[in-house]
């Protein structure tokens, strides 16, 4: 049986390759600039660095659309990495955002660049330089604004920005957190503890995390508190001196003895 000249054109219309499809997206995100669905759908589709490098501008522009459409997504979504991909993202995508995006308010713009700063994929090396752009945008968010995943946030920045600022602030950011995300930012701040080994502020807040689920971050986090406990208690041993060995003349010292022949054969 032949088959229609119609399918075979709908057929080819539908086999494109994925690249076309992120084509013809960014082409409808620019063509429709009050539409959310098309920044969305960009994000669903850019998951992979060297796609991420390809359309970082298209990049920036869908982050300024949908953050200026629904802000609370960037506030409220604790799993934002993985949403959106921000692992996949170069660091020239924050760059340009930090000089570009502006919301109406301009806490609401620290808090999403917070968030993203600290989601993004980041080399070891620069890991407290990522950290350290996160909390400063965070910790310019206003107190109406310090809602969702800002506590989290903020110990997680701090606990690899400045441990030392995180345990004198911990108290008064506990004390603002509600109470469904407490033990998320309360392990934030353990990790931190554990990071510089400060364990009079591991102590403080280690019995505020109930742990309904055991997690393996919290057993390797008191894994680490016994161990440095244990290295503490132990007593360096003490061994005596080594005693002196008397030293050996040497042979140039000795006087050369008369040497003993064997009497000779008859």
């Amino acid at each position: 049986m032949v088959e229609p000249a119609s399918s075979k054109r709908q057929r080819a219309c539908v086999a494109v390759s994925e690249r076309d499809v992120l084509d013809d997206i960014i082409r409808s995100m620019h063509a429709s600039p009050d539409d959310a669905y098309w920044p969305r759908r960009l994000f669903d589709l850019v998951r992979d660095p060297v796609t991420a490098m390809r359309v970082r501008h298209h990049l920036v522009l869908a982050v300024q659309r949908f953050a200026a459409h629904d802000p609370a997504f960037f506030l409220h979504e604790r799993y934002l990495s993985e949403q959106l991909a921000v692992w996949s993202w170069p660091r020239e995508v924050l760059d340009a955002l930090s000089e570009r995006l502006v919301l109406d308010d301009l806490s609401l713009t620290h808090f999403v660049l917070g968030r993203l700063w600290l989601e993004a994929r980041r080399p070891p090396e620069a890991m407290v330089e990522f950290y350290t752009h996160a909390a400063r945008h965070l910790d310019e968010v206003a107190p109406e604004h310090r809602v969702g995943a800002w506590h989290e946030s903020m110990c997680e920045a701090l606990s690899v920005a400045d441990p030392e600022e995180l345990g004198q602030r911990a108290k008064a950011i506990l004390g603002t957190v509600p109470e469904q995300s407490r033990e998320r930012a309360v392990l934030a701040i353990l990790r931190g503890a554990a990071r510089i080994a400060d364990w009079d502020l591991y102590d403080a807040h280690r019995a505020a995390y109930g742990g309904i689920v055991p997690s393996s971050e919290i057993a390797r986090l008191d894994g680490l508190r016994a161990e440095d406990l244990l290295v503490g208690m132990t007593p360096v041993p003490h061994y005596p001196p080594p005693t002196p060995v008397a030293t050996q003349p040497s042979p140039s010292s000795i006087t050369e003895a008369k040497t003993i022949r064997p009497p000779s054969r008859i």
